[in-house]
C-alpha cells in the first residue's frame, strides 16, 4: 500500500483484497483498517522462534494492483510456488552459485 496513494484508492484496494490485518508505521495514514504499527510494537512477550503457521506454495505471497487507468485497479496475485519456479529458473538460466549475489528489481 503506497501511503501516497489517495484514500479512496487504498480504501478500495483494502476492501477488495480482503485484508484483514496491515504493518504500518505510526506517521502512515491508512483508512479504517486493523493494523500493528511496528514503531511501537514491544516484542518482549513473543519468543524467538517462528511461528507455527502451516503453508503451501499455494498460498498468497503478494498481491499487486493494476494502475486502475481503464476503470477499478484490479488485483493480482501470486502464489509462493510462483516466485520458487521464477527463482529456480533464474538460478539455472544463470547458472548461479552460492558466490552469486543477485539484485532483484521487481515489485514487491
Amino acid at each position: 500500500l503506497d501511503p501516497d496513494y489517495p484514500a479512496e484508492r487504498l480504501a478500495y484496494m483494502l476492501e477488495d483484497s480482503g485484508v484483514a490485518l496491515v504493518l504500518s508505521h505510526s506517521a502512515i495514514a491508512l483508512p479504517a483498517v486493523e493494523r500493528i504499527d511496528l514503531d511501537g510494537f514491544d516484542t518482549s512477550a513473543y519468543g524467538d522462534q517462528n511461528l507455527d503457521v502451516e503453508l503451501t506454495g499455494e498460498h498468497l505471497a503478494y498481491l499487486i494492483y493494476t494502475s486502475g487507468s481503464t476503470g477499478k485497479p484490479k488485483g493480482a496475485g501470486n502464489r509462493h510456488s510462483a516466485l520458487t519456479n521464477r527463482l529456480c529458473w533464474m538460478q539455472q538460466a544463470y547458472q548461479l552459485t552460492a558466490n552469486d549475489s543477485v539484485l532483484q528489481k521487481t515489485p514487491f
